[in-house]
């Protein structure tokens, strides 16, 4: 069961890309047609790597390339109304994203993250010639990620440190969880206040008044702007 924050974060994020409408629009079309395909490269992410490194990471993807390259398949003669032929190469489904999605695996059972992360997939739009060449692409882009992360994380540590300065805060507080709903959703209004941390309206205002004058008036605050 998810708590209430999650589950209103769930929520926000859903009215930005609704994950079960993508998956009913173009899930079961692509399940059906990669679906012992799209085991086969989870399992291979998951084996062991001989290296932990990412050119370990850039071999594996090539291998599996490799895997994903679909059958020879004949082309289709047309006819036109005139009566001329032509002969059409055979539609080709991409299949690169199935290799892309497993990235984040694959980093994580080599041992540069600590847990499955989603965002890091990495991959270009089309492999380079070679492995050591994806592997260099592979570092710049975990490097990017890594200081536009480090620059985030610092900056919401520096604001909930000035929240949590302004005053002083009890083990029963509810003023923590507070500041860390108002660096996520700024500009919470009373209700939702007492709905997510279970307080009543008239609590949930005081607790907004305590929390600095820009959350009491449900101003906005700035988020950093973080580079890409």
């Amino acid at each position: 069961m998810m708590d209430r924050i999650s589950l209103a974060t769930l929520h926000t994020l859903r009215s930005v890309l609704d994950d079960r409408a993508e998956a009913a629009a173009y899930g079961s079309d692509d399940l059906a047609h990669f679906g012992p395909l799209w085991r086969q490269i989870k399992a291979s992410a998951d084996e062991p790597f001989p290296l932990a490194d990412l050119l370990s990471i850039a071999e594996r993807v090539f291998a599996l390339a490799a895997l994903t390259e679909p059958a020879p398949a004949s082309s289709a003669d047309v006819v036109s109304f005139d009566g001329r032929s032509f002969e059409l190469p055979p539609r080709q489904r991409d299949r690169l994203w199935l290799i892309a999605v497993a990235v984040p695996r694959m980093l994580f059972r080599a041992g540069f993250t600590s847990r499955v992360i989603p965002s890091l997939v990495l991959l270009p739009k089309f492999l380079p010639p070679s492995p050591a060449e994806l592997a260099e692409i592979l570092a710049v882009a975990i490097g990017r990620a890594a200081r536009a992360s480090l620059r985030e994380l610092d900056a919401i540590e520096r604001a909930a440190s000035r929240t949590l300065s302004d005053h002083g805060v009890t083990k029963r507080s509810k003023a923590p969880l507070l500041a860390r709903l108002l660096l996520s959703y700024p500009g919470l209004q009373p209700a939702a206040v007492a709905r997510l941390l279970g307080v009543t309206p008239q609590g949930a205002r005081k607790l907004l008044a305590t929390s600095g004058s820009s959350a009491a008036h449900g101003e906005r605050p700035r988020h950093p702007s973080t580079s890409t």
